[in-house]
């Protein structure tokens, strides 16, 4: 589905990532991980074409870049059901609520986005996505800012989509990625330090970490 040989991607000269070899299956959940300014979110813009490599091969077996949940999504001073519907608007797709229902936004629909809490932000964002009911899914750490209830509500969200779409998605959480992931990468400043299918990535990073 996704192909990279030898990708870099470089600014100003200096190199953000190097040497990037992956393989993305269709139908498979990957999920991305590597402390912060590693090169996780400039990896998933890649996969997704919103950025370009400066260098190295490149193939997808999609034609353009999709809706993806980013780490800062766009917010529109309104209320929660403006922010939620905009795209729809927009786009003219008949919309998927199932994720906006299981969150229990129609509680919150008449709200004004600055009244909000991060996690409600956030479940939003996610609902807002996953409308769209697409067949492949970019997300940018979406456990971020949810408590631990809304955490759990999540991971079985995606662990119900992953069975049908292809889930390509950057999180901090080893636990989380242990429960959702076919296949982890480990980014090192900008290098795959590590890649392997979730039964075998755990073992293999406890012994990297000894080194």
């Amino acid at each position: 589905m996704i192909k990279l040989e030898n990708i870099n991607y470089q600014i100003n000269q200096k190199l953000i990532l190097q040497g990037i070899n992956l393989n993305i299956e269709q139908g498979s959940t990957t999920v991305i991980m590597g402390k912060n300014g590693s090169g996780k979110s400039t990896l998933l813009k890649i996969l997704n074409q919103i950025i370009q490599p400066t260098s190295g091969f490149f193939q997808s077996s999609l034609k353009h870049p999709i809706p993806m949940l980013f780490q800062k999504p766009l917010i529109l001073k309104n209320t929660v059901k403006y922010n939620y519907q905009i795209l729809h608007k927009i786009k003219k797709f008949q919309m998927n609520t199932s994720w906006f229902d299981e969150f229990k936004l129609s509680a919150l629909e008449d709200q004004k986005m600055n009244s909000l809490s991060g996690g409600e932000k956030q479940k939003l964002f996610l609902s807002r996505l996953m409308s769209f009911d697409q067949s492949t899914i970019f997300l940018d750490e979406p456990n971020q800012s949810l408590d631990l209830e809304s955490e759990k509500l999540l991971l079985n969200l995606l662990n119900e989509e992953k069975k049908h779409k292809t889930l390509i998605l950057t999180l901090h959480d080893f636990e989380l990625a242990k429960q959702l992931a076919d296949e982890i990468i480990y980014l090192d400043k900008g290098k795959i330090r590590l890649a392997g299918s979730n039964g075998n990535f755990f073992g293999s990073f406890q012994n990297l970490l000894k080194v």
